[in-house]
């Protein structure tokens, strides 16, 4: 690792693959609208109790630019006699008007059934995964195994610890079952449409690496993990590789200093040992805007904060390649400020959008065009270091930022290039943007730079200063959110 008086001397990102394009999925060529293939959003139309109004909701989602939405059906619903399966006219509803809107759909296949002595019964599970691919063909794109079975009804029912890993120091037996479930329910339900895509795991990153080590089967597309921050900066999560963490999980999944970047790259390397899912489907993660009476799992952020951690998460997540990243949620889930859950969404409870919303939708429009250049190297001078002066305590590990500076380069079709910056310093402190210097190796593009600041929306045109092959920003302005630099082709 390097020292952090080198650190901030001098950080050189270098991304030194071969052009690396992110997933996608083409929309149909009747819908014109913005629609970020990598981007989306969850949504609650399944729940009914939760009231989500879809006719005033639909148009703020066609709006956003994302081109998913990631929401529920329950099994009951779908077999509400045993052995008898229906589309729920709600479950229709919703997905006929995505449908119509080109956005694609993500749904997940929750909850056990009462009318099985085992309440997740991997065959009759599979029966009724395999009867909504068929019902839903064309509205619906991917299926999810179950919501987070470590947290709700799964590992309940079979009994064991949420990390998957007993105080005897064995995996508890929950952990098993659900790879028998997906790998069921992934059979089934690519035996009825092998484009649907079949995703699962979703629980913490201690009980998913077992899973995937114990074999998930070729029919499984995807993994799927949920990376809340909770009380740190979006670069960082709290599975930091400290004594204690490993102690407690029996495993790591991330480096020492819990970084996110570290996460993701661990999951690549794992699937690829065991030769499956490659893909990675980030299905929940967000930032809470509530009012801290107390401190809990999750901190309370300013809603400035919220849209700038926003931008970083999903800016990193383009950056890095990640197939899929659902912010979490659309719309606030109620009416309490004290309480974070209440306090995730994109909308406010009126349905005004909140500072959050555009910053997602800035982002998703500007950068749909682009796709990943992992080949474009970026080197930046930064002649300041700054450290972290509220670093996180989290079961034994120290979750600290280092304030690097980072940088991710794309291209669009008519070869101009996009760069991300940002500090990953804590948004919304009280010091001004970082003043670097950037260089990045590039020909045949306009010396004049547009600067785009992703929170705000202003654009300014920076002159960059040619050297060989290379062109120099010099003191250019990083803040603690993400900056697109666009260098236009020369035409």
């Amino acid at each position: 690792m390097m020292n952090r008086s080198l650190l901030s001397r001098f950080l050189l990102l270098t991304f030194a693959s071969a052009v690396v394009p992110i997933f996608s999925v083409a929309a149909p060529a009747e819908v014109s609208a913005v629609r970020h293939p990598n981007m989306g959003v969850c949504t609650h139309f399944g729940l009914l109790s939760y009231k989500w109004d879809l006719d005033r909701l639909l148009p703020l989602i066609d709006d956003l630019g994302v081109g998913w939405v990631r929401d529920e059906v329950y099994w009951a619903q779908v077999e509400p006699e045993k052995g008898r399966h229906v589309v729920p006219a709600h479950l229709k509803r919703w997905t006929d008007a995505m449908s119509a809107k080109g956005i694609r759909v993500i749904l997940v296949f929750n909850g056990g059934h009462k009318a099985y002595e085992d309440r997740y019964d991997s065959v009759a599970y599979a029966k009724a995964a395999a009867f909504l691919t068929r019902e839903l063909k064309g509205k619906v794109q991917v299926i999810e195994i179950l919501n987070e079975p470590a947290n709700f009804g799964y590992s309940k029912f079979y009994g064991g610890k949420w990390n998957g890993w007993e105080a005897n120091k064995t995996v508890s037996p929950w952990v098993s079952r659900y790879v028998t479930l997906i790998n069921t329910a992934a059979k089934a339900i690519k035996a009825v449409d092998p484009e649907m895509k079949v995703i699962g795991l979703g629980s913490v990153a201690p009980v998913n690496f077992r899973q995937i080590q114990m074999g998930l089967v070729p029919e499984v597309d995807g993994i799927v993990d949920h990376p809340y921050s909770f009380r740190t900066v979006p670069e960082l999560i709290p599975f930091a590789a400290s004594e204690r963490i490993i102690e407690r999980d029996g495993i790591a999944t991330a480096d020492r200093r819990g970084t996110f970047a570290s996460h993701m790259n661990m999951y690549r390397e794992l699937a690829a040992k065991h030769g499956r899912p490659r893909e990675l489907w980030l299905t929940e993660w967000g930032f809470p805007n509530h009012i801290e009476r107390e401190a809990k799992q999750y901190a309370g952020y300013t809603p400035e904060a919220q849209a700038k951690y926003a931008l970083r998460r999903f800016a990193q997540c383009l950056g890095l390649g990640i197939e899929m990243s659902i912010w979490y949620d659309l719309w606030e889930d109620g009416n309490n400020p004290y309480e974070a859950e209440h306090r995730f969404g994109l909308l406010a409870r009126d349905h005004t959008p909140k500072p959050v919303y555009h910053a997602v939708r800035r982002l998703a429009r500007l950068m749909t065009p682009y796709s990943r250049r992992a080949d474009i190297e970026v080197s930046v001078f930064v002649n300041n270091s700054r450290t972290d002066r509220w670093p996180i305590e989290w079961d034994g590990g120290r979750l600290e930022t280092s304030g690097a500076i980072l940088t991710y380069a794309f291209e669009n079709k008519d070869g101009d290039v996009a760069v991300l910056a940002w500090s990953t310093e804590r948004a919304g402190g009280d010091l001004q943007p970082r003043v670097v210097d950037l260089e990045i190796k590039l020909a045949g593009v306009s010396a004049q730079v547009e600067a785009v600041d992703l929170w705000t929306g202003e654009s300014s045109l920076w002159g960059a200063t040619a050297k060989g092959d290379r062109l120099m920003l010099k003191t250019l302005q990083l803040p603690a959110h993400p900056v697109a630099l666009v260098f236009r082709k020369t035409r």
